[in-house]
């Protein structure tokens, strides 16, 4: 606690000089202005340059508002930015070639195996209990890792005992 208590006060007083900091760069950075602007002459060479980056960004700027406006009268009349339309069981049924009564029970499901056929149709849909999919994950963990599901069995019990 001592050290965090410290540390939190050396950022406070540290803190507290950031203005003299500050003060001290403009100080600095404005001797350094006035020295390479008009003692080395640098003012000529400033001015040309800005005279050039104004007509570039000029230049820029009546090219972006251009084609800004170009869009907006090309797309005025157009709303492009529609909600996709819901998906019925109809449509469902349309795409997979399915019947709806197990499409409505296919929805209800938590957890379903759909297997395909190369072309991507339907072959079967199995569905699956939670419990069965633990199950399966415990079977295929590979021996000497641990499982992360709480059950045991009595294998696992007989060699917990006997350790």
């Amino acid at each position: 606690m001592s050290g965090v208590l410290t540390t939190f006060f050396w950022m406070v007083w540290l803190v507290l000089w950031l203005p003299l900091v500050t003060l001290a760069g403009w100080v600095f950075f404005g001797w350094q202005f006035k020295f390479h602007m008009f003692d080395l002459g640098g003012d000529e060479g400033f001015f040309e340059l800005i005279g050039a980056y104004l007509v570039v960004i000029a230049a820029m700027g009546i090219t972006l508002l251009a084609w800004a406006k170009y869009n907006h009268l090309r797309f005025r009349n157009v709303e492009r930015r529609k909600a996709f339309p819901a998906v019925t069981p109809a449509m469902l049924q349309a795409r997979f070639g399915q019947e709806e009564s197990s499409l409505l029970a296919w929805q209800g499901r938590r957890i379903m195996v759909v297997e395909h056929d190369p072309e991507g149709r339907i072959i079967s849909v199995l569905p699956r209990d939670e419990r069965d999919l633990r199950e399966a994950r415990a079977d295929s963990v590979p021996s000497g890792r641990v499982r992360s599901s709480p059950v045991r069995d009595a294998d696992e019990e007989q060699a917990c005992e006997a350790v």
